[in-house]
């Protein structure tokens, strides 16, 4: 695991940055890699993106370029959002299929599939990943020489309290108005708290070990719920869906119920997950990491 701070990391500051330069240095082995389908390389460089985004945020208030490297990140991963989406309808349908909620819908998937291929043959998406290697080349330059404000747990304290906040606070928004939008800010938030446990779980391995497997159940569900959500975005924006009306409507009722189960799973795993305020959540995590330097 590289995704992590390390005793041996001289400093907060040394731990930031060597980080990101093992997610970029894996996203550009990623990228130059013949082996790995399109497909599964633009979802893998994506996740790495995130990667960087949750570890930047993670320092946020004392890292003075936060601004300009979290918006350079997400630039460069919006560059391969398109073909990601595609594909990832093809998978979302593939998953209620498996659920047992569909039967008769095999002409949609075929049209999905059709969907992707074309985007997937398009020349600009060479040029897209193209593209892509120069902003992870020139973000590993520029992380070489990130700077922080302090030492020690403090860098990291504000951040981690924030995006705690923030997923407790999603979730409550989340439970009066489970709108799509709603629920899609709150897996988010749930995401980069879960990075934040994967990067601070040396300090505490049990405990965190166990908060992040329970933090990525959480962020499979709402990812799921807004999977669906783009599926049925498409399906309501297409007006040549092989069935017609009748099986576009029979697909987004199925595709409604089962965002509302998954609505319902989320919020009963949220609320164990974010029951206490950030503040105690901050003070824990602190005695953790003096007691993992003391020791």
């Amino acid at each position: 695991m590289t995704y992590r701070l390390k005793r041996s990391d001289k400093s907060t500051e040394a731990a930031l940055r060597r980080i990101a330069i093992e997610e970029i240095d894996a996203a550009l082995t990623e990228l130059d890699d013949p082996g790995i389908e399109l497909h599964e390389k633009v979802h893998g460089l994506r996740k790495r993106a995130k990667k960087l985004r949750g570890l930047i945020r993670l320092v946020r208030p004392a890292f003075p370029a936060y601004a300009r490297e979290n918006g350079a990140i997400r630039d460069a991963a919006r560059r391969l959002s398109g073909l990601r989406d595609r594909e990832g309808m093809v998978e979302t349908f593939d998953k209620l299929a498996a659920g047992g909620r569909l039967s008769g819908f095999e002409p949609v998937r075929a049209h999905l599939v059709a969907t992707r291929d074309r985007a997937a043959a398009k020349a600009h998406v060479e040029e897209d990943l193209a593209a892509f290697r120069l902003d992870m080349l020139a973000l590993r330059e520029r992380a070489r020489s990130w700077a922080l404000y302090g030492d020690g747990f403090r860098p990291m304290r504000r951040g981690l309290q924030r995006t705690f906040d923030r997923a407790r606070k999603g979730r409550a928004a989340a439970a009066e108005a489970p709108e799509v939008a709603v629920i899609h800010d709150w897996r988010k938030r749930v995401k980069y708290h879960w990075y934040h446990t994967r990067l601070l779980r040396p300090i505490e391995r049990a405990p965190l070990g166990r908060r992040a497997k329970k933090v990525a159940e959480l962020s499979e569900l709402l990812g799921d719920h807004h999977d669906l959500a783009v599926l049925d975005t498409h399906l309501a924006a297409t007006p040549d869906l092989p069935g017609g009306t009748e099986t576009r409507d029979a697909l987004r009722a199925r595709i409604a119920a089962r965002q509302a189960d998954l609505a319902d799973a989320a919020q009963t795993l949220g609320a164990r997950l974010f029951a206490s305020p950030a503040k105690d959540l901050g003070r824990s995590w602190k005695r953790w990491w003096k007691s993992w330097h003391r020791d």
